[in-house]
Order: structure tokens, then C-alpha cells, then sequence
């Protein structure tokens, strides 16, 4: 339903066909500047989530949140507003009375406050479009979702505004990045100590702004990077992929192709007498694309070409705030002209608006220019929907305990908002991390979407390897550990393009009647099947988990546990609490150094069976990994149904992964050996005899 709150106080609303439902006076006032003002209460035990990137507890309820996308050079908890905002607020309602959402599509500033003010009040303001000192009343207008679950909030939610496309299988592999990686032989020695001297598996070098001639974006540094075709055939010959950085800032300088083609084609944004707007990023003096204009993305997208062409295999959008420098929060003035599609209006109804458009200028433009590849694009800033293109991180974290505490809760309501492809810089950004620190910070991101590392340019080397033993050894691990997880996690990809299904998923997602869950933020679900709870304290080595209702594994010991209720877990430096769902099939591969390097042989079924007279299911996707095949059917979508004796094993689709050896390990619990199953295949196979 659509709800619009016009400048007279009314409000009406709408059903999918555009019907009217109901029209009535609004709880809305309007302020002398002209902000609109939406006032409504709520119950004390209801629960608030989504938001997008927020450096706040998972239940958001007790803070004020600002709508603007804004770079804080770099933040800590509780900084708000950060680079991605989502103006969609959850809210779990108490007593089973389900969940409804509040999708506000107006795209200018605009405030939540849930319940700081008053308490039990959501009060939401507005800023007007138009600019003082004569600001006129704009129309408010937002959607209501309402659903039993919030897993079902999310569904529809993720159905209306967009879900993740299926990325490129590499692209759940690890990466590693740096500001920056340079010159070339630094490159080169970097892929050399992942394959050769330190034996770590990687997938993704991430090239920073240093790979660029004077930052201009679209070019090389000639001296720095002399054969850029030639660096990157030799990484892909290694099994790498190579991500380059883009920024929206184009160096005002004639003799630059980019500002010149864009100067004469009008490409840029320009204050309301015509002229350019100019503004310092990187390069210095900058103009910027108008990226809500059709036009300028067509072209945009194309000059990507050359990158592809050098073999670049993503990109990374950054600063598309958009950020310039200057005092915190500098951006394009608000009088500064934009297309918004052909509607006509200022910044302060495109800002919000325009590290989307960007991200929708690159994703378009690279399945334009390799019609047949899969892009991968990962952007800092957006705004609802701009999961339809792109990945994300959540940028310029410090590195700290307290930044490492925050990362989880910033990406279960990111997932939660819609956007769930993201993880964090491990490590940390801003400082060097300690080895403990890294190697818990890693634990947790080996299973999140995006797995990547990265430092800024004052800090000594952030790999794996940075801090000797024991801390390589533990990293080899559990990134290895990652690689054996892809076909587990490629599923939930899977899910996740399909439904909007996040991949890591608050406890309340699958537990929604337990009221422990709702507030629980610091452990979570990865994928159906895994339960992960990790370290987020110096020292610690061991640390209380939640398990809801439910038989659960040990993932290392099989240990059978009950919920609900909290246990005590062992936590050495090697080890992480998880734990797997009873009932559940965790699908695995085999070691490998790069996502293809190996066909999935064998493909091991780890099986965990339920409860007597219980049943669970589990879903294994397969396709080429790299190309769009799969949208015409090329596909394999297995379905396993375990229960205490049985497995019945179903599949459809036309992918054929090739000759390969299946087999299952049934788990039985601790002080039994499992039960190792060669050559399985589909059908049904009877496992009473076995446990």
C-alpha cells in the first residue's frame, strides 16, 4: 500500500492499483521552514530495525537517525549518518501481532526519531524540496508493508524496491586490498605471497586510487603501472581477479578526455545560471557527472571499456556520497541542478539519490560492454534499491574492539534493509590492527557475504601473514574454511536473489516468537543451517551464546545441544562458536586456492539429522558461476529432505556439473564417529541403520 500525505494534511491511501482505501486527516503538522512532521505511538515492547548502514545497536528504537548520505572520514559507534541510507523502518510489533514496514520515498533530508524525544513516539520529519527563505509544504509520500513475520516483511519489501543480482561466484571468495597497492612489482609480490610463500587462498586484489594517473579516473599511472593488460593476465594465470576503484570526481582539465567529452556533451552537474559546478576531490578541482540523467549514465557506463579491456574483472565505487573535500559532510551545494530522469530538481532532492544512479551507471554499463559475464559491483553509497546493482561495505571503520563489536549489528540491518551483499574492511581501516584482532575480525567475516581486507595508507601491511605465527596459521584456516563453504554459501546467494532472503540473518529471522531474539546482536545466522557467534571481546576465550528453540551440532565437536537457553562456549584463538541447525545438509567442496581452480570433487554432504518424527530441508544451487546461462534454464537446484532416517534427494534444472564423486558424512554426535557414505546420488536412501 502507498500512503501520501498531501501538503493540506491528508492522507491517502492506496492499494498496488493506485485505489483509493482510505483518505482522513493525518497526525501531521508542518514546521516553519517547512519540514513535514509525522508523529504516531508505538508500543513500549515493540522492536525497531533496517535503516540501512547505521553505527547502532540492532533494535534501533531510543536513537534519532538521520537520512543524507554523508562521508565521516572515518566513524566509530554511534556516528550517524553514515555513507548508505535506507528511509524503510521495520518494526516488530509485540504479542505475535506480527511486523509492518515504512518505506519513506521522499528522497530529501530527513530525520527518524524513535523515541528519544518522546518516549513511545516515532516521530519522522521532512525536509522540504524547496529551498528557504519561502519554503513551500511538499507531499509526503510513503509504503506500508505489513506481514505475520519479518522474514516475510522482507520478502515483500525486497519485492518491491529489488533484490541482489547473482554475482560472480569469485566474488565470495577472500580479498585482500590496501590505499594502496603500488607500484605493479608490489602487486606482483602480493599475489606471490598468497600463492606461493604463505599458501592463503584469494581470490580478489582491489586496486586503490593509486593506480591511476593523477587520479583521473579511466586512466593508468604510466610510471607506476607501465602494462596494465599485462599485470593482469599474468593474475589471472595465477587464479586472481582484479578490482579497480572508481570515484564520481572528473579532473577539470581540458586536456583530460573524460572532461572534455563531458564538457561538450553537458554531462556534468551545473548551478541554475548553467555553469559547471567545480568542487575538490583527489585529482583537485572536479566536476561531477549528473547521474541521475539517462544520458550521462549511457555514458558513464561506456567509459568502463578500457578497464574491461585491460581485463578488469570488477568495480569498486567509492566517494559517491557524494563526498568532497573540505569541512565533514562537504557535498554538491544545494542549488546545483539535476535531471532526476527528466522530473527537473536541486541537490537536495538528488544527493541521496546519486551514489545510486552511479552504481546503476556502472552495473548497466558492464553488462552492456560483456554481455554474457555477470558484473560485480561494489559501491559505498546508495540509497532503496540500490541492491539491484551492486555490493557494498561498510567503509572507513577504525581499527578497534568497539568498531569490531558494531560491524555486526550495521550488517544484519543492512540485510535487513535489503542490502545483503556487505561485510566490513577486516581489521579495521583507520590504524593497524593487532594479530588477535585481525584474526577474530576474519573469523567472523569468513562468513559474511563480502570477505575483504583492507587498510588506509599510513598503516603497515594488513594480510594474514602480517603478524607471524600463530595468527597465519588460524587465518590460513578458517579462509580455507571459507572455500570449503562456497557451494553452502553460493545457495545462499541463491536465496538471496531470489527472495531477499539476507545471508546473514539477526537470531529473530528463524525465532521471531522468542523475545531474546529480538535484541540480540552479537551472533547471528549464516544461510539457513549455521549459527555463528564470534569473539568480539580482547582476550576473551571463551563467551556465552544463545541458542534458540531447537536441536543444534557443534560445528567442530558434533556435540547435540537443546535450546532454548545460553550455553558457555569455548572460544581458543583457533576457534569460533558455531553451530549447525538439526536437520540440516551443509553442502561442501574441497580446498582450494581460487574459486574454478578445481571442479566441487568431491562435493560432501554434511548431514545432521533431526529429532525423531522431525524433518528438515536443504537446498544445494549450482550453475557456471560467471555467466548469465543460468537465466535460461542452465542451472542445477538440488532439495534434500533428512529426517531421523531418511534422506530424499531431488533435483532439477540442466546444469551439468560434470563427472564428480558425491558423498555424505551423517553426524551422530559426540563420542561417535560419523558415518562416511561414498557414492551417493539422488533418490531415497534409507539411513535407519546408520544412526
Amino acid at each position: 500500500m502507498r500512503a501520501t500525505v498531501s501538503p493540506d494534511g491528508r492522507i491517502t491511501v492506496r492499494d498496488a492499483d493506485g485505489a483509493v482505501i482510505a483518505e482522513e486527516a493525518a497526525p501531521v503538522s508542518w514546521t516553519a521552514d517547512g519540514r513535514a512532521v509525522l508523529r504516531w505511538r508505538i508500543p513500549p515492547d515493540a522492536h525497531f530495525y533496517g535503516l540501512g548502514e547505521r553505527a547502532a545497536p540492532l533494535d534501533l528504537r531510543g536513537g534519532v537517525y538521520v537520512n543524507w548520505n554523508t562521508d565521516p572520514r572515518t566513524y566509530g559507534p554511534g556516528d550517524d549518518p553514515l555513507y548508505l541510507c535506507v528511509p524503510f523502518l521495520l518494526v516488530l510489533l509485540p504479542e505475535g501481532r506480527g511486523a509492518f514496514g515504512l518505506l519513506l520515498e521522499n528522497s530529501a533530508r530527513s530525520w527518524f526519531d524513535l523515541g528519544r524525544t518522546e518516549p513511545g513516539v516515532v516521530r519522522i520529519e521532512v525536509e522540504s524540496p524547496h529551498p528557504s527563505p519561502t519554503p513551500l509544504r511538499g507531499e509526503v509520500s510513503c509504503i506500508l508493508f505489513f506481514a505475520p513475520t519479518v522474514a516475510e516483511l522482507v520478502e515483500r519489501f525486497t519485492e518491491a524496491t529489488g533484490r541482489h543480482p547473482l554475482f560472480p561466484r569469485w566474488a565470495l571468495g577472500y580479498h585482500q586490498c590496501r590505499w594502496s597497492y603500488y607500484p605493479e612489482e608490489r602487486v606482483r609480490r602480493l599475489a606471490r605471497d598468497f600463492r606461493e610463500t604463505y599458501r592463503v587462498p584469494c581470490d580478489g586484489i582491489h586496486l586503490d586510487i593509486h593506480y591511476m594517473d593523477g587520479y583521473r579516473v579511466f586512466t593508468w599511472d604510466p610510471r607506476r603501472f607501465p602494462d596494465p593488460k599485462g599485470l593482469i593476465a599474468d593474475l589471472h594465470g595465477q587464479g586472481f581477479k582484479v578490482v579497480t576503484i572508481i570515484d564520481p570526481g572528473v579532473k577539470a582539465d581540458r586536456n583530460y578526455r573524460v572532461f572534455r567529452e563531458g564538457l561538450e556533451r553537458g554531462m556534468f552537474c551545473r548551478y541554475p545560471d548553467g555553469r559547471v559546478f567545480i568542487g575538490p576531490v583527489w585529482p583537485g578541482n572536479c566536476a561531477f557527472p549528473d547521474f541521475t540523467d539517462p544520458r550521462v549514465r549511457e555514458w558513464w557506463g561506456d567509459l568502463h571499456r578500457d578497464l574491461l579491456e585491460a581485463g578488469v574483472d570488477g568495480v569498486w565505487d567509492d566517494m559517491n556520497e557524494p563526498a568532497l573535500f573540505g569541512e565533514d559532510g562537504a557535498t554538491i551545494p544545494g542549488p546545483v541542478r539535476h535531471n532526476l530522469d527528466g522530473a527537473g530538481g536541486d541537490h537536495r532532492v538528488a544527493h541521496n539519490l546519486y551514489g545510486l544512479n552511479m552504481a546503476r551507471a556502472t552495473a548497466e554499463g558492464l553488462a552492456r560492454l560483456r554481455p554474457d559475464r555477470r558484473p560485480f559491483v561494489i559501491t559505498r553509497s546508495g540509497w532503496t534499491g540500490v541492491q539491484r546493482y551492486t555490493a557494498h561495505w561498510t567503509a572507513d571503520n577504525r581499527s578497534d574492539w568497539a568498531s569490531l563489536r558494531q560491524t555486526l549489528p550495521m550488517v544484519l540491518n543492512l540485510g535487513l534493509s535489503g542490502i545483503a551483499f556487505t561485510g566490513s574492511d577486516i581489521g579495521g581501516f583507520e590504524g593497524f590492527a593487532t594479530g588477535e584482532l585481525f584474526t577474530r575480525w576474519l573469523q567472523m567475516s569468513v562468513f559474511f557475504p563480502f570477505c575483504r581486507a583492507h587498510t588506509y595508507f599510513a598503516s603497515h601491511d594488513q594480510e594474514p601473514w602480517s603478524w607471524g605465527e600463530p595468527y597465519l596459521s588460524v587465518n590460513r584456516e578458517f579462509i580455507q574454511l571459507r572455500y570449503q563453504l562456497l557451494p553452502y554459501l553460493y545457495t545462499a546467494l541463491w536465496q538471496c536473489a531470489q527472495r531477499g532472503v539476507p545471508i546473514v540473518r539477526p537470531l529473530l529471522w528463524a525465532s521471531q516468537d522468542d523475545p531474546t531474539t529480538h535484541t540480540l546482536d552479537d551472533e547471528f545466522l549464516c544461510g539457513d543451517a549455521l549459527l555463528v557467534a564470534p569473539v568480539l571481546e580482547e582476550g576473551a576465550t571463551r563467551r556465552r551464546v544463545y541458542l534458540p528453540a531447537g536441536r543444534w551440532y557443534d560445528f567442530w565437536t558434533d556435540d547435540v545441544l537443546e535450546g532454548p537457553g545460553w550455553i558457555e562456549a569455548e572460544a581458543p584463538l583457533e576457534r569460533i562458536p558455531v553451530f549447525v541447525r538439526a536437520g540440516a545438509a551443509v553442502p561442501m567442496g574441497p580446498e582450494m586456492d581460487y574459486v574454478g581452480q578445481r571442479p566441487t570433487d568431491p562435493l560432501t554432504l554434511h548431514l545432521y539429522p533431526p529429532a525423531e518424527g522431525q524433518e528438515g530441508v536443504s537446498f544445494l544451487y549450482e550453475d557456471d558461476g560467471e555467466t548469465i546461462a543460468y537465466q535460461r534454464g542452465e542451472y542445477l537446484l538440488h532439495r534434500f529432505a533428512l529426517s531421523t532416517g531418511r534422506l530424499e534427494w531431488t533435483t532439477e534444472g540442466d546444469h551439468n556439473p560434470g563427472p564428480r564423486r558425491v558423498e555424505a558424512i551423517i553426524h551422530r554426535g559426540a563420542g561417535q564417529e560419523p558415518v562416511r557414505l561414498e557414492d551417493i546420488a539422488p533418490g531415497v536412501r534409507r539411513l535407519d541403520h546408520l544412526i
